[in-house]
């Protein structure tokens, strides 16, 4: 017996060490999906707070701040006070979110949130065609791509549109594992796709891939389930063609469609050159090795078919801007990783991913550009200390105006009369402050010059990369007009 314990211990510790072992590695797979969450999470926080809000930003402020009547309503929308109902689902939820704070940094991460939970659907699909690694890889692709990041900077619906359309491929490819019977996956479809019609109209696009992949497959759920994600659906999207007849002009400033501008817009939404390549070779690349797996073609169709509508739409109304489609971006992220896994020998697909990724890594400062050209935060500081009792200004109209929120951010008693054009280039009895945009400097300096016949340049301040602010007195009245006002523009 005495020689029994020995071995007995040994066995026992032999079989909680193996079990300690086993346990480990059934957590290894969970890395793929929390590290890259740690890793979306770290990117975007990074400058979050460090430019100030640009104007589509203030916007979504201003609307959110509206009454939750308004902002519930969508036929007959306040425009003025709530804004479209193009992004009405993310306005609602920023209404509430600003209570937790109105600094830039806050404002955003409810952005960055939705971005870091986009991680999820991307590598639950992947799972589901590759595995454990297809899911890590494709989870870490995502992760990195330089659009994702700024998206889930910006304090708009982008990065919440991203995680719609990845649950929403995730729940077809449930629905469809469940049979024809199940019915709560389609109406989770259908109540999500509700809401994210009104994140962005161009969900519908990805909705209607899912639709037509159901009907060529042969795979259109039992009655329950269509009545379950029809129902919310049909409500949700019934008043969107009165929508846009009612507003299809608001977009009028978006530059004609053409092969260059669809070339642009394509390097812009995968990162660049590069990986605009990488990426579409890979999607080839996952049609032609996975071409019996009907999940495959799934993906295919909710990346390639929203960007050709929206592509040929534009050839007779431009609405190609890359963002309005960047709900792609997570089944784009599933087709590069499914890919990956499925090459032969190992060797070429390490060689692959490697290359990939370091592609992706040169790729992810781009997803900073606006972090030091936005400074509508200094200047309205500056404007708040400076302006003075019958002040007035001038500046390009838009809702929501940049300037004029940071102007009552720093001091709501500091707004001096907004002016006509005319009025601020006629009337010239008192100092104007003059706010300039353009795409062109030219744009701005033609402006300025015509004030310099009635006014001198007293101090400038930069707007941004395309903007600045001018103060102006009167001819007569100026004391210490700069010497030469035009070297200042």
């Amino acid at each position: 017996m005495e020689s029994e314990r020995p071995m007995s211990r040994a066995w026992l510790g032999g079989r909680i060490s193996e079990e300690h072992r086993a346990s480990l590695l059934s957590w290894l797979p969970w890395l793929g999906l929390i590290l890259p969450m740690a890793a979306l999470l770290a990117l975007a926080m990074r400058h979050l707070g460090t430019p100030s809000l640009w104007r589509d930003e203030v916007s979504s402020v201003v609307f959110a701040k509206g009454s939750l009547g308004d902002l519930l309503t969508i036929i007959g929308r306040d425009r003025d006070a709530v804004g479209l109902a193009n992004m009405a689902t993310y306005y609602l939820l920023l209404h509430f979110w600003l209570a937790v704070g109105e600094t830039e940094s806050r404002i955003r991460l409810l952005s960055v949130l939705f971005g870091v939970a986009s991680v999820v659907p991307v590598y639950f699909i992947a799972r589901r065609l590759g595995g454990w690694l297809a899911a890590g890889l494709a989870a870490a692709i995502f992760a990195l791509i330089p659009y994702v990041i700024h998206y889930s900077q910006e304090a708009r619906g982008y990065s919440l549109a991203m995680l719609i359309g990845g649950a929403l491929t995730w729940l077809v490819l449930i629905g469809v594992e469940r049979g024809r019977g199940a019915w709560w996956p389609w109406l989770a479809y259908g109540l999500i796709a509700a809401l994210g019609l009104y994140v962005h109209f161009f969900v519908a696009l990805v909705v209607a891939a899912h639709g037509l992949w159901l009907l060529v497959t042969r795979q259109v759920p039992g009655w329950r389930g269509i009545a379950a994600g029809g129902i919310p659906l049909l409500l949700a999207a019934a008043p969107i063609p009165l929508i846009i007849v009612q507003f299809g002009g608001e977009h009028g400033w978006i530059p004609p469609f053409n092969l260059p501008r669809f070339y642009g817009a394509v390097v812009e939404l995968t990162g660049s050159l590069w990986l605009l390549i990488g990426m579409t070779a890979l999607l080839v690349l996952a049609a032609v090795l996975r071409r019996r797996d009907p999940r495959v073609w799934l993906l295919i169709a909710s990346v390639l078919l929203p960007i050709a509508v929206v592509a040929v739409v534009s050839l007779f109304k431009p609405f190609f801007i890359p963002r309005y489609v960047i709900m792609v971006l997570p089944m784009l992220a599933v087709l590069a990783s499914v890919a990956l896994v499925a090459v032969r020998p190992v060797l070429l697909r390490a060689v692959m991913v490697a290359a990939l990724f370091v592609a992706l890594v040169l790729a992810v400062p781009s997803a900073y550009w606006s972090a030091t050209n936005i400074r509508w935060r200094e200047v309205g500081r500056w404007m708040a200390e400076e302006v003075q009792p019958g002040d007035r200004v001038w500046m390009q109209s838009w809702i929501g105006s940049p300037l004029e929120y940071y102007l009552h951010r720093a001091s709501p008693n500091a707004a001096p009369d907004r002016v006509s054009f005319d009025e601020a280039l006629f009337d010239s009895r008192a100092r104007v402050w003059l706010a300039l945009t353009g795409k062109r400097q030219g744009e701005i300096r033609d402006t300025v010059l015509l004030f310099l016949k009635r006014y001198q340049v007293v101090d400038a301040r930069n707007l941004g990369a395309r903007g600045r602010l001018f103060l102006l007195e009167p001819i007569d009245q100026a004391t210490s007009a700069v010497s030469s006002p035009i070297g200042r523009l």
